[in-house]
Order: structure tokens, then C-alpha cells, then sequence
């Protein structure tokens, strides 16, 4: 058992220091890609590639879980070469089908997508692009299978420098804008392609079986309509606000989106990660109910915390990171991390679903919320541009929250405190208000917005929001801190 876990645990940790790290270097890049490129150009990109998103979710993504989930069922190497030759042999003939049509037709695509048929060349660029991602996928969904979780996380680190260094050479150093990020994703793309490919068929040779081709796509077709529902509330806005809007508008959305999503990988994907696996655990003990409902308190508080930190600060953040043009993206991160506190309320409730094995209402959760997403970003989107599309992804996360807590309480039901949930939102939200009256220079406005974040936890102590054992415990915790960290002696701590 323990030797399983402490697998578990390895795999996971490098998994997400991977993940972190890409994302980290991401946002480091954010003052690079502002600087040379105008919201236009942010815009067009983000388009693109959600637009390359959207083909991967319907044509390929499904395969990834098949992959491991098929090739887990099977203990000699003949099935499971057959496993991933079938795949493989499935994904590139879908690359290279969607790559030819995405050539031919170009120019009506990109009067689609981009409302101008100019942008042709950047439309073939993906397609080829979307060919190699597909190639890719099935390597590193047979390397997750085998469990060689350094190798992907090595190769993925690999591809984040190679693009990022010919980033650099083709925007900073020959200025050919747009083109040049997809050139570079293109290239570093190839190249990752051929390592983990090459790596692949050198561990295998290509079988192909029809009987498994029918159990893999039996498998991972029901799982594109959840996929499209998550991409739909995501993203989904990104097309309404081009329709309405312009694409600068795009881009300057786009900016602000990236910083609101931010609570994910910060706090409800770490967190994710540990849940997924304890919840079965705590779920056997006597008392699990009540651990459960506990723990969403101290999550929640988590997630609002690091919100509101987060909502303080952000213009002051984008005024440095970013030029002018791009400042008005600051308006929009409050609601989309609004967004993703309830995205992570969502996530947590579902897991009286996984725990009851009740997992048909994740389809009509999400679906649901999908099609509340759409009709709100028509008619926000048209009326208020940006802020509503921000609008409509707060909302929509919100009911996707309620919508699991009450399908959750019906398959697995928890006393939740909802007081709990509630107090921190509306101090929070009060703390948010007063920070917009904050005037003067930036120290200054840093300053007093930071005083505002440490009446946070004071305020929520003074209403009585932490239980007097809370107190205590906390309490014993600096204690201990301050002993270890020598900023008080034992006995002064035992006679304090």
C-alpha cells in the first residue's frame, strides 16, 4: 500500500511542478508579448488557438483517456501494441484529413473565424500544426500510460523553451508579429513530435486492430460532449465578443482572462490533485460527512483569500506588465476569479457524485450550464462587450456550482455551512468595493490595498466566522512557527 502511494505521490509532484512551471513562465512572458504585439494581434492569437483547442476537444482528446484506459487492460505487449498502433494510426489519418481541408479552405476559414479572408496563411499554419498536435497527444497518452511521468514533463519543459526561444527571435529580433508565434509553435511542435513519437514506435511497432479501433471510440465518444460543455463556459465568449466587437477587444479580454484564471492552477488544480484520491478515503470513515463539509470551509476561505488578493492588486499589476493599450483588461479579472471560486465550489461538491458512482449527472450539470453560457453571452456580450462576457462566465460558473451541490446532495448528501460560505463572499466583496476608492500613486495605492487584504482575516474574526478551537489551533501553529523559526525561546512559549 504504502509503496503505491508513495508512487502516486511522485507521479502527481512531478506532474504539477511541470504544469506550475509552464504556467509561471507563461505569465513571466506576458510583459514580452504586450510589449510587441498590439491587442489586435493578442486577439487573433487567442482565437486561433482556441480554435485549435475546440478541433483537439472534438477529433482527439477523447482518444487520450481511451488510450490509457484500454491499454491498462491488457498485460502483454501484443494488446497494448495494438492499443496505441490503432490510436495512432487513427490520429494521424484525422491530422492529416483536417490539415488538408484546413489548407484548401483557408481563406473561407479565416473569413470565419478572423471576418477577413488576409489572414489565410495563418489558418494553414494551425492546420499543420493541429496534424502534429495529434501525433503528440497519443505518444504522450501512451507515456502517461506507462507511467513515465519525467520523460513527459521533460519533453513538454523542452517544448516550452523551444518555442519560447524562437518567440523571442521571431517577434523581438525579425518583428514579423502574429506569424512568428505560429511558426515557433509549429517548428517546436515537430520537433517534440518526432522525440516522442520516434520514442513510440521504437518501444512498439504499428498494429492495427478494428476491435479495438470499436471498443476505444465507444469508450471516449461520450466523453466530447462533457469536453465541449467545459471548453463552451471556458471559452466560448472568446467568438461572441469577436462577433460584437472587435478583435482588439479580444485580446485585451484575452490578457485579463489569463490573470482571473489564475486561482485555477493556483489554488483549485493543486488542490484537485490531492482531493481526487482522499475524498475515497474520507468517504470510509464514520465522521466523513462532517470532515467533508469542514474541509469545503477552509477550502472555500482559500479560494475567496486568494481571489480577493488577487482582484486588489490587479491594476496596479497590469499597469506594470503591461502597455497602455492593454490596461483596460483589469476591469474584467474580478468577475472571471469571482468565475473560478465557484468553478472550485463546483469541482468540490461533484465529489459526492464520484462518491455515490453517480457520475451521469456530470452530463447534465455541464450541458446545462453550456447552453445558460450561450444564451448569456448573446445577450450580454452584445449589450456591455467585455464586462459582459465576464458577466456571463461568473454566472454561468455560479449556477454550474449550485447546480452540483443540489444533484450531489441528492446522490451523497452533506451538512455544508453555508453561513460559512456566505460571510467571506460579502466581506470580500466589501473589501473589493472600498479598494476602488483607493487614490495615489502606485506605493501608495499597493500600500492601502494590502491593509485592506489584512482586514480580511481580521474582519471575518471579529464577526465570529472562526470557531474558538480554530482560534486555538491557530494560535499553537504560531507558536510553533515562531519557536522554530527563533523568534521566541520554548519556555516562553510554554509559559505564553
Amino acid at each position: 500500500m504504502w509503496k503505491e502511494l508513495k508512487a502516486l505521490f511522485k507521479h502527481t509532484t512531478i506532474y504539477g511542478m511541470g504544469g506550475v512551471l509552464g504556467k509561471m513562465v507563461g505569465f513571466l512572458m506576458i510583459p514580452f508579448y504586450t510589449h510587441y504585439l498590439t491587442p489586435a494581434d493578442y486577439g487573433t492569437l487567442e482565437l486561433l488557438d482556441l480554435t485549435l483547442s475546440l478541433m483537439g476537444i472534438v477529433l482527439t482528446m477523447w482518444m487520450n483517456a481511451a488510450i490509457i484506459r484500454h491499454y491498462h487492460d491488457y498485460e502483454d505487449d501484443h494488446n497494448r501494441g495494438q492499443v496505441i498502433g490503432t490510436t495512432l494510426i487513427m490520429a494521424a489519418l484525422i491530422g492529416i484529413g483536417v490539415a488538408a481541408l484546413g489548407i484548401a479552405w483557408a481563406r473561407p476559414l479565416s473569413s470565419l473565424i478572423l471576418k477577413t479572408p488576409a489572414f489565410y496563411p495563418y489558418i494553414r499554419l494551425v492546420s499543420l500544426s493541429f496534424f502534429v498536435s495529434c501525433i503528440t497527444a497519443v505518444s504522450w497518452s501512451y507515456l502517461r500510460a506507462k507511467q513515465q511521468s519525467v520523460f513527459v514533463v521533460g519533453t513538454g519543459l523542452l517544448n516550452l523553451v523551444l518555442s519560447l526561444g524562437l518567440n523571442v527571435y521571431f517577434i523581438a529580433y525579425l518583428r514579423v508579429g502574429v506569424i512568428g508565434i505560429l511558426y515557433s509553435s509549429l517548428i517546436s511542435g515537430s520537433v517534440i513530435a518526432l522525440i516522442v513519437t520516434t520514442n513510440t514506435l521504437r518501444r512498439g511497432s504499428l498494429r492495427f486492430s478494428l476491435e479495438k479501433l470499436k471498443a476505444i471510440i465507444a469508450f471516449g465518444a461520450p466523453l466530447i460532449a462533457t469536453s465541449i460543455a467545459a471548453f463552451t463556459v471556458n471559452f466560448s465568449d472568446r467568438f461572441f465578443l469577436r462577433h460584437f466587437g472587435t478583435i482588439s477587444d479580444v485580446g485585451i479580454y484575452a490578457l485579463g482572462y489569463k490573470f482571473g484564471f489564475m486561482l485555477s492552477f493556483l489554488v483549485v488544480q493543486p488542490f484537485d490533485m490531492i482531493w481526487g484520491a482522499r475524498m475515497y478515503e474520507i468517504a470510509k470513515q464514520e465522521n466523513s460527512k462532517d470532515v467533508i463539509s469542514r474541509i469545503f470551509s477552509y477550502y472555500s476561505l482559500a479560494l475567496i483569500a486568494t481571489a480577493l488578493g488577487m482582484c486588489l492588486i490587479i491594476k496596479e499589476v497590469i499597469t506594470i506588465v503591461a502597455p497602455p493599450q492593454f490596461h483596460a483588461a483589469y476591469r474584467v479579472v474580478p468577475l472571471v476569479a469571482l468565475a473560478y471560486v465557484f468553478q472550485g465550489m463546483n469541482r468540490y461538491f461533484l465529489s459526492g457524485v464520484y462518491i455515490a458512482k453517480r457520475t451521469i449527472y456530470l452530463a447534465a450539470v455541464g450541458s446545462s450550464s453550456a447552453v445558460l453560457n450561450l444564451l448569456l453571452n448573446y445577450v450580454l456580450i452584445g449589450h456591455y462587450g467585455m464586462m459582459g462576457a465576464a458577466c456571463a462566465t461568473a454566472i454561468s460558473f455560479s449556477f454550474m456550482a449550485v447546480l452540483a451541490c443540489i444533484v450531489a446532495q441528492k446522490a451523497h448528501p452533506v451538512p455544508y455551512s453555508f453561513f460559512r460560505l456566505i460571510m467571506p463572499l460579502a466581506l470580500a466583496a466589501l473589501l473589493y468595493l472600498s479598494s476602488t476608492l483607493v487614490i495615489g500613486s502606485l506605493v501608495v495605492a499597493i500600500a492601502l490595498k494590502l491593509a485592506l487584504f489584512i482586514l480580511f482575516p481580521v474582519g471575518l474574526y471579529l464577526m465570529g466566522f472562526f470557531e474558538q478551537r480554530e482560534v486555538d489551533k491557530a494560535r499553537e501553529l504560531a507558536r510553533v512557527f515562531l519557536v522554530r523559526s527563533g523568534m521566541r525561546t520554548a519556555a516562553a512559549s510554554g509559559r505564553g
